[in-house]
């Protein structure tokens, strides 16, 4: 239920505003619109003002305007009546919108107070060939900066490799207290579970401060100064997590020993805790705590347009991988969205803000793709019309064509959405 109230309430704010987009400029122009709707019929209410039917429909999926003809320049105060420049106006309006409601959304987003994890970020492992093993980083690295980025946080640097695949990367790192400068290019089709630079990483945020004597930590070969990364191969960012680990590896093997990794003096070693042992005694802990963020309105503006374009970005280099085979094709249809969605509504408010407006970027640059029964089939039409200098296309062949174009709209809809299906059916996530 939560994933359905999410996603309807998701596609409910990016397709009225689209629609809004759409009504408000033909408003502007003077083009008759017949009905502006909010959701889906059936129709639950309804109420006319002028030559509008504002309506309130049964299914929250979006929203639409209905103009009297869009095609049909002899009908009176319709779309097609007026110019080619009023058309292009309303029909760009909609994509437009929703290439604003992410700038709007996001600048909301880092001007609401935020807790961010601020830590070091240290490499685990380098790959045997890999560009940072060519680049000479090694593990026990604090990765500082990347292209001029400020490193706070593993996500800042998963953000960071991924807008320069194929491309030269700037990268400053700490090595037991000396600043070490080195460049790398991130690779578009590294080999499985390598990952485009060739490292693992983790949050180094536990530091412990003391040890104390007799205790399973001394036993260990645990010391006061030691980073803690990892126990029995699971991060830790919170002094909680360590005894989660500990019981989940008993779990699995009731007599095995528990390994434990730290960085020491700019090194990673690793120790473990006797099988014995059914705790991680003595130890005495800081952990970094999350630093609250938010930026006045005239930083969050300029951080949501730099946000906006690194996603793009990130999303361009995706689907060059998959047009070029570096990465499996994965498109999602409203199933598979609805499933995204709930997936990422459980992760909290931020996130699945973050979702709408990444949802509402797609939905404008789909629409002004040249496919015809889309805005940007219909802009084609009118550019095509400019083009001959002012002579149409009879609205009989537009309609046509529009028509096959929402045939294989739909169709293509359908065979992602049975893919979306077998999926869940499945077990997959994504």
């Amino acid at each position: 239920m939560q994933t359905l109230l999410a996603f309807a309430a998701v596609l409910l704010v990016v397709v009225v505003v689209h629609e809004f987009g759409h009504f408000g400029v033909a408003r502007l122009f003077k083009v008759k619109v017949s009905e502006f709707g909010i959701g889906y019929p059936p129709r639950l209410f309804s109420f006319t003002r002028g030559e509008t039917i504002y309506s309130i429909n049964l299914l929250p999926l979006g929203g639409f305007v209905s103009f009297s003809s869009e095609e049909d320049p002899d009908v009176p105060d319709s779309l097609a009546s007026h110019s080619p420049w009023v058309r292009l106006a309303v029909m760009a309006a909609g994509p437009l919108m929703n290439a604003v409601l992410p700038i709007i959304l996001l600048t909301i987003v880092f001007m609401v107070p935020t807790n961010v994890p601020v830590t070091d970020v240290i490499i685990t492992d380098t790959a045997p060939g890999s560009p940072a093993e060519q680049a000479g980083l090694l593990s026990g690295d604090i990765v500082e900066e990347v292209d001029g980025r400020t490193i706070n946080n593993s996500a800042d640097l998963r953000t960071a490799i991924q807008l320069r695949l194929g491309a030269s990367s700037e990268w400053v790192v700490d090595r037991g207290g000396e600043v070490y400068t080195t460049s790398l290019v991130p690779r578009t089709n590294p080999p499985e579970d390598q990952g485009a630079a060739g490292i693992t990483f983790a949050d180094a945020r536990v530091t412990i401060t003391r040890v104390a004597p007799g205790s399973t930590a001394q036993a260990a070969g645990l010391q006061a100064g030691d980073l803690l990364l990892w126990v029995h191969n699971q991060l830790i960012l919170d002094a909680d997590d360590i005894a989660v680990a500990i019981a989940a590896a008993h779990a699995e093997q009731a007599d095995g020993a528990v390994s434990l990794g730290v960085l020491r003096n700019g090194e990673i070693q690793e120790y473990a805790l006797a099988a014995s042992a059914a705790e991680l005694s003595g130890l005495e802990l800081v952990v970094e705590p999350e630093v609250s963020r938010s930026e006045p309105i005239w930083e969050a503006v300029p951080s949501s347009l730099t946000q906006m374009g690194e996603i793009l970005i990130i999303a361009k280099n995706e689907i060059s991988r998959m047009i070029t085979g570096s990465a499996p094709v994965g498109v999602a249809g409203p199933i598979g969205i609805a499933q995204l969605t709930g997936e990422v509504a459980r992760s909290g408010l931020v996130p699945l803000i973050f979702w709408t407006a990444l949802i509402s970027m797609n939905l404008a640059i789909v629409n002004l793709l040249p496919i015809p029964a889309l805005d940007g089939g219909r802009i084609t039409f009118v550019l095509l019309e400019l083009l001959r200098g002012g002579r149409r296309i009879t609205p009989e062949k537009e309609r046509l064509v529009h028509l096959m174009g929402f045939v294989l709209v739909i169709g293509l809809v359908v065979v992602v959405s049975v893919n979306d299906i077998t999926r869940i059916v499945t077990g997959g996530g994504f």
